[in-house]
């Protein structure tokens, strides 16, 4: 876990070290607009092309400590990439690599990396009130998570409970609306996604789930910016094979604060945490917050 773990932090720094002067075009230039967007917030313009690597590390434990409690830890690299045909349409695409620990009650630990799950995705911009420099934006999504993670199992060839997997094994459809506002020094975001799992490995389903983001940013500078968000999660609970899951569903909320640098022409560093402060969640999960250290890259 840890080995991997440094791994995909080496990965995702030596991206802080590709050069900028070789960029085709600059994207501030191209769009419009200086203000440093995270990856999947941009604003468009055609022949657009972004990279990004997008470290996270979480868990939670799922249970009565003593008694039957679960503790997942997981690190996380999303290597993604996104691509404007047209000034109205981002192709984006999302490869994770992921390794999980998860230990049980009885001290036996499952330990596990590779491939996730992928996600690919088109976003649709219906609205933008000008064509350079755009102050309002609106856009639709749509897409689906694919099942390419392979299906882990234990030293006698059985396969490892469903926790402990590094993907669902289903085909899981995804659609969602998001509104952007750039106001001088100031943006704003609101999102919505809606998830709507199929069945997977082992009969497992996850619920439906529909996942929001409310976020302003102010940025005094053109090279930083701080953002606060708040995200949320509402998730029906899963089953399998019709039998509820206890320890799932719910909602939880998160604070979600952000530093964004730019380096150097064309490349945006973002390192922030999610910190659940609202835990509605059904059963007994504790989360842990959430670290995230992201690199994007517009060629």
């Amino acid at each position: 876990m840890k080995n991997a773990l440094t791994v995909t932090l080496l990965l995702s720094s030596a991206l802080l070290l590709v050069p900028t002067s070789s960029a085709w075009a600059c994207a501030t230039c191209a769009c419009g607009d200086p203000t440093l967007m995270a990856m999947g917030t941009e604003q468009p313009f055609a022949g657009r092309l972004r990279l990004s690597s997008t470290v996270r590390g979480w868990g939670h434990t799922v249970g009565t400590e003593g008694v039957d409690a679960l503790r997942l830890r997981e690190a996380r690299m999303d290597l993604a990439v996104a691509y404007a045909p047209r000034p109205w349409l981002f192709l984006q695409a999302t490869l994770p690599l992921q390794a999980r620990e998860v230990r049980h009650v009885s001290l036996a630990r499952d330990r596990g990396w590779g491939l996730g799950d992928v996600e690919v995705a088109a976003k649709v911009f219906l609205f933008q009130d000008k064509a350079f420099s755009a102050d309002h934006l609106f856009s639709v999504l749509g897409g689906v998570k694919l099942p390419t993670a392979p299906v882990l199992r234990g030293p006698d060839g059985a396969q490892l409970a469903l926790d402990s997997q590094l993907g669902s094994g289903s085909v899981d459809p995804l659609a969602g609306f998001a509104y952007q506002h750039f106001r001088g020094s100031w943006s704003f975001l609101a999102s919505a996604t809606g998830f709507l799992p199929t069945r997977g490995i082992q009969g497992f389903r996850a619920g439906a789930s529909l996942r929001t983001t409310l976020a302003a940013q102010y940025q005094p500078s053109a090279r930083w910016a701080l953002r606060l968000g708040f995200d949320s999660r509402l998730e029906a609970p899963a089953d399998s094979e019709g039998e509820r899951h206890e320890h799932t569903g719910g909602f939880i909320g998160y604070a979600s604060p952000d530093v964004i640098f730019s380096p150097g022409m064309d490349v945006v560093v973002a390192a922030g945490v999610r910190v659940p402060f609202i835990n509605q969640l059904r059963g007994r999960v504790v989360p842990t917050p959430i670290a995230m250290l992201s690199v994007a890259y517009d060629l």
